[in-house]
């Protein structure tokens, strides 16, 4: 190509005519940082604020409850690690894991012979979105048998 040649672009839709080439630069997408998420839902966390039994070390409880969610919203912490990391007595921490199981934001299950705790998914979900609605209609089928 000669120096003295011009390079023109024209805008398909207009005709119009511009000098040079249009040149994308991809630019690489911010990395999130950490590997650790989970989705909640705003109605839940407005009841949660509007409750008046939720105060102080339940919601402490809560809080660290959640950030150790893993998928299908089991709660992978030991209330003993709970009442270490919030210095908190055990018998506190047990105490707000019932106030919270009480009001349906925990859920206590049975696997095998040992209970476990997971997060209502009314409340929050860490999965695959196509298994939170399976996930609610299990639970509403469950809580149907026992009424």
């Amino acid at each position: 190509m000669d120096k003295n040649e011009k390079v023109y672009t024209i805008n398909a839709k207009t005709g119009e005519k511009k000098d040079g080439y249009f040149v994308y630069i991809a630019y690489p997408k911010p990395k999130i940082t950490g590997n650790r998420w989970m989705m909640t839902f705003q109605d839940s966390l407005a009841i949660i604020a509007e409750d008046k039994d939720l105060t102080g070390q339940t919601l402490r409880v809560f809080m660290l409850s959640i950030s150790e969610l893993e998928f299908e919203n089991y709660i992978t912490i030991k209330q003993v690690d709970m009442a270490k990391r919030l210095s908190m007595h055990k018998t506190d921490v047990s105490k707000s894991m019932r106030i919270l199981v009480d009001k349906g934001i925990i859920l206590k299950v049975k696997e095998g012979t040992t209970s476990a705790y997971k997060l209502n998914p009314t409340y929050g979900w860490k999965g695959k979105v196509s298994n939170l609605e399976k996930e609610r209609k299990r639970i509403h089928n469950l809580r149907m048998v026992k009424n």
